[in-house]
Order: structure tokens, then sequence, then C-alpha cells
């Protein structure tokens, strides 16, 4: 066994166990945030209301960490630094009463807490670009597996003893994690210093792939967030359990592993914008089959859509939006993207959702989502036509003057 670790890619190896660290200690909060807020009594809107707070931020957040971590050529220092703040304020949860005011932490946490996925995908793909021998899949799928791992095991500590347990499982798992981060050695998401002229966001929305990318993504995310966040409420309706709960974030997660295991053929084979349309099929039947869920079971065994829904939505996104982005606007183009199709659509969502789910019903919210799927599906298909038809219009007035 040790021989074969040996031969195998430091770089590899680190990114690997920092991947494994950082998405354990997420599947100790997200997933179980909206339990919390159950148990503290809140209504389906107050909690799809904090949950939209929480998403807006994302918007301005994300893109900020990522503006930030071109300017200072540090991914890494702007990682360690947003995982160690949010572990110290989420510590503290348990102590708010006032909603106002655990709206306004829940917030604060989600500025720091929300850029680290895309500055990691951003420090991934920087970081093995001249690498022949491992792919951002070979790395990612370590990140399911710890999500997939920690969540099952912490749903049955949960249903064994108490929501508060997730407050200091995420301050361990986090500093876990920073450990993991000292040790990797690449950082360099820059060829060289960029000043804050450089990273003028409209830059990249005079693109117009870029930006059709962000309309289609945020209004593909919309149902998808809205069931992801209403989770536990459907697990509830039909009568399933807390370590129930835990198990489909667990098969949500190892769902993925497969598709990260496969990126590096898939990436090589296909065009990104292949398989984020690929993906947009089973982001349908997901929620097609969400639908007619009547049993724990059904709502379990349908996580495992998430591999090829969402894992390869991601797969082909951060190498689509790397393709489209200057250099030394990278990690800018990632965290602006990621900010869109989850702050934005987590936004309308999380408000969408409460609000089906206090005034109509999950059956209305699913088959809201489906039809939004398929129309935001189309829309980027046609899109594609559409740009290149554009860009010899374009070219066709530049001659004629």
């Amino acid at each position: 066994m040790k021989s074969i670790i040996s031969k195998l890619n430091p770089k590899l190896i680190r990114f690997a166990s920092l991947e494994f660290f950082f998405w354990a200690t997420c599947s100790t909060y997200y997933p179980f945030l909206v339990v919390f807020l159950i148990d503290r009594g809140y209504n389906n809107t107050t909690i799809g209301t904090l949950l939209a707070i929480n998403s807006f931020t994302v918007i301005f957040a994300q893109p900020f960490w990522g503006m930030v971590s071109d300017w200072i050529r540090s991914v890494k220092k702007v990682f360690i630094f947003c995982i160690a703040f949010s572990a110290c304020i989420i510590l503290s949860m348990p102590l708010y009463e006032s909603v106002l005011l655990l709206g306004l932490i829940l917030a604060i946490i989600t500025f720091f807490e929300s850029a680290m996925a895309p500055l990691m995908d951003s420090w991934v793909i920087q970081g093995i670009k001249t690498e022949q021998d491992i792919s951002y899949g070979n790395i990612r799928l370590w990140g399911s597996i710890g999500f997939s791992i920690t969540a099952y095991i912490l749903g049955v500590i949960v249903d064994h003893t108490s929501i508060y347990i997730i407050f200091p499982a995420y301050a361990i798992l986090a500093a876990l994690t920073v450990l993991r981060a000292v040790k990797v050695k690449v950082d360099n998401p820059a060829e060289h210093r960029t000043s804050f002229a450089d990273l003028k966001i409209e830059r990249l929305l005079h693109n117009y792939y870029y930006v059709v990318f962000l309309i289609f993504a945020i209004v593909l995310f919309v149902p998808h967030r809205g069931s992801f966040m209403f989770l536990a409420q459907l697990m509830e309706e039909v009568g399933g359990t807390g370590e129930q709960l835990g198990l489909c974030f667990s098969i949500m997660a190892i769902s993925e592993v497969p598709i990260f295991l496969c990126s590096k053929h898939l990436i090589k084979k296909f065009k990104p914008v292949y398989l984020i349309l690929a993906s947009t099929v089973f982001f349908i039947l997901r929620q097609v089959l969400l639908l007619l869920a009547s049993t724990p079971t059904d709502v379990i065994l349908l996580q495992a859509l998430q591999g090829p829904s969402f894992a390869l939505f991601l797969t082909g996104a951060v190498y689509y939006v790397d393709s489209l982005a200057p250099q030394e606007l990278k990690s800018t183009a990632q965290t602006v993207a990621s900010a869109v199709f989850f702050g934005g659509s987590g936004v309308i969502g999380s408000l969408g959702g409460g609000w089906f789910l206090d005034h109509l019903s999950l059956t209305q919210m699913y088959q809201t989502g489906v039809i939004i799927s398929v129309v935001i599906s189309v829309f980027f298909v046609i899109s594609f036509p559409v740009g290149k038809w554009l860009v010899q219009k374009s070219q066709q007035t530049v001659k004629d003057i």
C-alpha cells in the first residue's frame, strides 16, 4: 500500500484530501440547516426567507472573494481565512434567539462560507493544468465521498442526540480542512499581479456566451435549489426520519463519484457544453420523479440522480467557464458563475419554495419545477445558433464600415 501511495501524484493526494475534509465540513451545515430552523419552530415561509437572504448574500460574496483572490494572487490565503472565520461564527449559532438576529448571522456566515467551493474549483483547475495524469473529477470525487460519509454518520448522530451537534462538528472538520490546506503548495491563480482595473466584471459580461450561461444556470437551478432546501419537508411528508434524511444526502453525494471518476474521459471525448446539455435531461427527470415520490425509499433512491444531473453539470461548467475567461479573471469568472446559479437561484428557490409549501403544496412546487427546467433547457439550446448569427452579423457590419 505504501508503495502505491508513493507512486501517486503529490498534487492528487494533497488536493484530494483537501476536497475530502472540505466537503465533509460542508455536509455538517447546509443539509441540516433547515432541520435546525424547523426545530426553532419557524414556518416554511420564514425558513424560505432566511434561506433567501443567505442566497442573496452569495450573489455579492462569491464575486468579491474571487476578485480578492485574483488581486492578491492567492486562493489559498482567502480560502483558509474564510473557512476559519465561518467556523468561529457557526459555533455561536445556538446562542441567537431572535429571528432577525439569526438572519443577520446566517448572512454573515454565508458571506464567508459561500465562496469556498468555487475558490476550491478554481484552485484545483489552475493547480493541475500542467498535469497529464489527473483531472478535476479525479480530485472532486473525494469531496463527494467525504460529504457522503459525514452526512450519513451525522444524520444518525442527530437522530440519537440533538440537531445542535452539527455546530461543533463543523468547527472540528473546518480545523482539519485548514490543516490540509496549509499542505497544498500550489497557489498561483494568475501569471502576474492583477490590478483592480483588470478585475472589472464588465469584461466578463461583454461575453455573449458567458452571459447566456449565467441566465440559463440561474433558471435551471431554481427548482433544483428549491428541492434541495426543502428536502427535509418532503422526507417528513412521506414519513421519513432524520437518519433517512442523512442517508438522502449521503446517496446524493456518493452518486457524484462515478461522474467525477469518469470526468477526464468525458472532457476529452465531449465538449463541456455537451455535458451541461446532457445534465439538463436528468434535472428534468429528477423533478418529475420527485413529483411522484410517496415513500422514504422513493425519496432516498431518487437522490442517485444527483450524479448525472448536478455532478455532470458541474464537470462541464467549471471547464466551460474556465475556457470563456481571460487568465487574470479565472477565479472571478468561477465565483461569479457560482454566485449566479447558487445565489440567484437560491433566492428565488427559497422564497418560492417556502411560499408553495405554505400556500399550495410540494406537488405543485415540483410541477412548476418541471416546466421551468424544460423551458430554460430549450432556451440554452437555441442560444448557440443565435450566438453564431450575432457573430456573423457583427463581422458583416465591420466589413460594411
